[in-house]
């Protein structure tokens, strides 16, 4: 999101947009950079079981804060996401765990 001239970080932004999501989204965190220029990057953090739900639920959620939010006045340049590992695969694979809830017999 950029805005020119630069307009900061609107107060209570974090609030705001976790209030302003939908349960469907699985929202459960919220983070936001000010990038110089104005700019800013906004994370989202959703438990959603699938990326496109997760992409689609943070655009919507975006647009909503720049069309009718505390964003007004900012244009949203990107919306991508990244998939991350749930808790328990991301150990799956370290030297000697064989992940939680996993057994291995070794003969």
């Amino acid at each position: 999101m950029c805005a020119s001239p630069p307009l900061g970080v609107p107060d209570g932004l974090v609030g705001w947009l976790l209030a302003a999501s939908e349960p469907a989204d699985a929202l459960e965190h919220v983070s936001v950079h000010a990038l110089s220029g104005g700019a800013l990057t906004l994370g989202f953090f959703h438990a959603a079981p699938r990326l496109r739900d997760a992409e689609r639920g943070a655009l919507r959620l975006s647009r909503r804060a720049v069309d009718e939010g505390p964003l007004r006045g900012y244009v949203l340049q990107s919306c991508g996401g990244v998939l991350v590992p749930s808790y328990p695969d991301a150990f799956i694979g370290e030297a000697g765990d064989d992940g939680p809830g996993m057994a291995c017999t070794r003969h």
